[in-house]
């Protein structure tokens, strides 16, 4: 089997999670790949540098419309036997079998947090998946309620298959911390941030419940990792920006929790790196969190302060909580591995792929 892979998520800089999750399922399909050939499509003028020595790559620099134009060209004439959209956008007009990841609809949950445009064309191109595609692949059983819940996209047609964790995440030693602990000029305690400034992620409530358990005597920081935040976030509240994937296990592993209050999420693979480098998790029982923390994580309501400022006080003052979070979520991050969901992945592209000989 012919298996066409759009890549051009997985190679570009900075990845969150949409891009991670495409690197990583391309490798661990590569890894396990079951006989077939898998051809990569990418606009950039050359392969990336962790890429599988098993893959074909179709290099493919264009400026604009590269996925509905460049990337559609080049299938209709290769006709491989199934395409796999990693990241939610399928290329219009393009008869062949596919399969595609949807990580959420958030913009159904949030739409508040949305330009007009980008609400529209996000719905647009869902509805658009959810029709053409031959098979779905939910990132969490979240996300598949919402496919038939929104768009009344029948269960045969979608598979449940829960992301990995990057073999990276792991528990730092103290050296590790200390050297980032120096880096970035991180206070000895603090609870950690970890993605963008977007809307949906609900940073007001964390800075008000922040600030309201300092003004009760907390004494530990906040920091905020990621782009796009305010440089003046408020009393205790360090930015870093952007930090490089290597030192994120440290950073991770320094906190004394990891707070994650968004309005919605589709997964949240940073619930699941917290757990693997050792760190409590504090998370809002919004969209996916519950399904993905299970029950090694703090859960809060995304709409109430009050709740938020008594979990950061627990967990800053009660040794004995943050150490059971910490057993749960090692015992309960194990269970999700790249190997298991790219087996997974396998078995539906073969499911909806055409065999090679009815190609035309």
């Amino acid at each position: 089997m012919l298996l066409a892979l759009d890549a051009s998520p997985a190679v570009r800089p900075n990845p969150s999670g949409t891009e991670v999750y495409a690197r990583e399922i391309i490798t661990h399909l590569a890894r396990t790949n079951r006989g077939h050939t898998m051809r990569l499509y990418a606009n950039t003028a050359s392969p990336p540098a962790w890429s599988p020595a098993n893959v074909e790559w179709r290099l493919l620099p264009f400026p604009r419309l590269w996925t509905h134009w460049r990337f559609r060209r080049a299938l209709r004439a290769e006709q491989p036997d199934v395409v796999f959209v990693p990241s939610h956008v399928l290329p219009l007009f393009l008869d062949l079998p596919a399969v595609v990841t949807i990580h959420d609809v958030g913009h159904r949950h949030v739409p508040s947090a949305y330009r007009p445009a980008a609400w529209l064309y996000l719905e647009w191109m869902t509805r658009s998946m959810a029709r053409r595609a031959a098979r779905l692949i939910a990132v969490s059983q979240a996300t598949a309620d919402d496919l038939r819940r929104f768009y009344r996209v029948s269960p045969e047609r979608i598979a449940v298959i829960h992301s990995g964790v990057d073999e990276t995440f792991r528990p730092p030693t103290t050296n590790e911390m200390a050297r980032v602990r120096d880096r970035y000029g991180l206070p000895s305690a603090y609870f950690l941030y970890l993605g963008r400034a977007h809307p949906r992620k609900n940073l007001p409530l964390l800075l008000a419940a922040f600030q309201a358990a300092r003004r009760s005597g907390l004494t530990a920081g906040l920091v905020l990792a990621g782009p796009s935040h305010q440089p003046s976030a408020g009393d205790g509240v360090q930015v870093l920006g952007y930090v490089p994937r290597e030192d994120l296990p440290a950073l991770y592993g320094g906190a004394l929790a990891l707070t994650l209050p968004s309005l919605f999420e589709g997964f949240g693979f940073e619930v699941l790196e917290a757990m693997r480098c050792g760190t409590a998790v504090l998370a809002s029982t919004a969209g996916s969190l519950p399904e993905i923390a299970g029950q090694a994580a703090l859960l809060a309501d995304p709409h109430q302060v009050p709740p938020w400022t008594a979990a950061l006080r627990r967990l800053a003052t009660e040794v004995p909580l943050r150490q059971q979070l910490i057993q749960r979520g090692a015992a309960w991050s194990a269970g999700f591995s790249w190997e298991r969901a790219a087996s997974q992945t396998w078995t539906v592209l073969e499911t909806a792929g055409r065999p090679p000989h009815d190609r035309s």
